[in-house]
């Protein structure tokens, strides 16, 4: 039984075993370990089994057809017919020589949280059959590259105020988060908490989290992991391990990914905490040099309330699309009023 190092299991195995070709059959996918497969000596397929017209994302489905025309070794599918299926196939020669299956998808959230989700050895005698089942689901797919995108129709929604935050949509869950500390202003931590390095704090200088506040999470507890939950704290663990790794990733409008952790102790909810914040994972400091880039901010510079003014909104819409996989929303066009 395979239950921490989950994506560097998969995304190195190849090395071990020798196979010059990787099938993944994943219940839902995400974009950073494609990327990361994709960048390693492997032909590799990938099969979106969950995939459906209606929780498609545009963004996401042109960042899988960039990523498709981007790397000659890696090919895309969307699967038809509804599938949940978690299995990572590893052939050399058209021959099978690994197999792991169980709970992990093929997604930051599936692989990199450890003892979370778990992967098991398939054994000799079921190769053939977990083969063919993974042939059947490919002939049952289509490349991305093909599949002809439909947008949905935006149900409108009578957005909910809740003190700085808004909810957007409850079906999918989708709300608009401040970007704002408590009190409404941006001098003191969050969004600029790596200002503190100028007295002495071990931090980076562009180092930023977004906070979140207990009333959006306590009105839409399905946008976070684990309800809101942070199930880290009070596991005895140290200050390393209560974010391990991290635990999302964000697509934004403009195609850039990052790692993402939705961490630290907030609110008590009966015997436990929610999350207090989110910011980028490895390194803390890579959201606040985004948000600095698009914002035309030198590094180093702390936010200020006129350059939020000058950009056009001070605001981040977030919408979950699948497990652990966001769109994060940080465009002009998509301001709020």
């Amino acid at each position: 039984m395979y239950c921490k190092d989950l994506e560097d299991l998969i995304i190195k195995r190849h090395h071990h075993n020798h196979a010059d070709e990787l099938l993944i059959l994943g219940g839902f996918i995400g974009v950073a370990p494609i990327e990361r497969i994709s960048k390693e000596k492997i032909n590799t397929i990938v099969i979106y089994g969950c995939m459906q017209r209606a929780t498609l994302n545009e963004n996401y489905h042109k960042k899988y057809i960039q990523l498709s025309e981007t790397y000659n070794n890696l090919e895309i599918y969307y699967k038809k017919n509804y599938n949940h299926s978690k299995i990572y196939c590893w052939l050399k020669n058209k021959n099978v020589v690994e197999i792991l299956a169980g709970s992990a998808n093929f997604s930051t959230s599936g692989l990199a949280n450890d003892y979370q989700e778990t992967l098991f050895d398939i054994q000799k005698e079921d190769h053939k059959e977990t083969l063919n089942f993974i042939k059947e689901a490919l002939q049952d797919s289509e490349l991305c590259t093909d599949y002809k995108f439909i947008a949905t129709e935006k149900v409108k929604l009578k957005v909910k105020n809740l003190n700085l935050d808004q909810i957007i949509s409850r079906s999918p869950p989708a709300a608009r988060l401040s970007l704002r500390s408590g009190n409404g202003t941006f001098h003191d931590s969050g969004i600029n908490i790596g200002q503190k390095k100028l007295t002495g704090s071990n931090v980076h200088i562009d180092d930023c989290y977004v906070p979140l506040r207990p009333s959006l999470i306590d009105e839409l507890p399905e946008l976070f992991p684990n309800n809101g939950i942070n199930i880290m704290v009070g596991s005895g663990y140290g200050r390393d391990k209560k974010k391990p790794k991290s635990n999302a990733e964000f697509l934004f409008d403009d195609g850039e990914v990052i790692a993402i952790t939705f961490e630290q102790k907030g609110a008590k909810r009966g015997e436990n905490h929610i999350y207090k914040a989110f910011r980028s994972f490895r390194p803390n400091s890579l959201l606040g040099k985004y948000l600095r880039k698009r914002m035309n901010i030198k590094s180093g510079k702390p936010f200020k309330e006129s350059d939020f003014k000058k950009y056009g909104r001070d605001t981040i819409d977030l919408s979950l699309l699948g497990e652990g996989q966001y769109y994060a929303d940080f465009s002009v066009n998509n301001k709020s009023n």
